[in-house]
């Protein structure tokens, strides 16, 4: 009995380091919005509507320059929140940016951005993630670098800093890439 017992806590230990190997592990991964992934697949090819409300065929239609970003974000979300001034920065300097809005209320998303100012050139509504799943996203913030072939070139996962901007999207714009 007592042998049993001790392999219960021998176990019980190895599990607890394994966990917290785990957790160090993922604290000190670039996953906090500093890691960028090159990705190899299409925009999602489907018709959808923009916040405003207008359908489209295609939201592949708005990737009309030879670069853009693709935003993912939504008004309820606070590392959005956080990055919002850096993308009004970027679409003040000429970048062109699409919002994709991920699962928000259509009032408080246009609420927000009448509030926060409106960096994006369209904004895709997706209330249900449906175009979201699609493209592969996996939370917000995350920010896309696609081509007009609609071609995704990068995906960043969390928020766009300066940093991120200048290691994996500035070569590809042809203004002063020095925000």
């Amino acid at each position: 009995m007592a042998l049993f017992k001790s392999r219960k806590v021998f176990i019980f230990i190895l599990l607890v380091i394994g966990l917290v190997g785990f957790l160090l592990a993922g604290l000190q991964s670039e996953s906090n919005g500093n890691r960028s992934q090159t990705v190899v697949r299409t925009f999602p090819l489907v018709s959808t509507t923009l916040l405003n409300g207008q359908s489209i065929e295609s939201a592949s239609s708005l990737l009309d320059n030879e670069y853009q970003l693709v935003n993912v974000w939504a008004s309820w979300c606070g590392v959005c929140k956080s990055e919002h001034s850096y993308l009004m920065t970027l679409a003040q300097s000429g970048v062109p940016i699409i919002g994709l809005n991920y699962r928000d209320q259509q009032l408080a998303a246009t609420g927000y951005l009448k509030d926060a100012g409106n960096p994006y050139e369209e904004i895709i509504y997706d209330p249900k993630g449906q175009l979201s799943i699609e493209l592969g996203v996996v939370g917000t913030p995350e920010t896309y670098l696609v081509n007009a072939s609609g071609e995704v070139i990068y995906k960043h996962y969390g928020k766009l800093t300066e940093k991120a901007w200048q290691k994996r999207f500035a070569r590809y714009f042809e203004q002063d890439a020095t925000l």
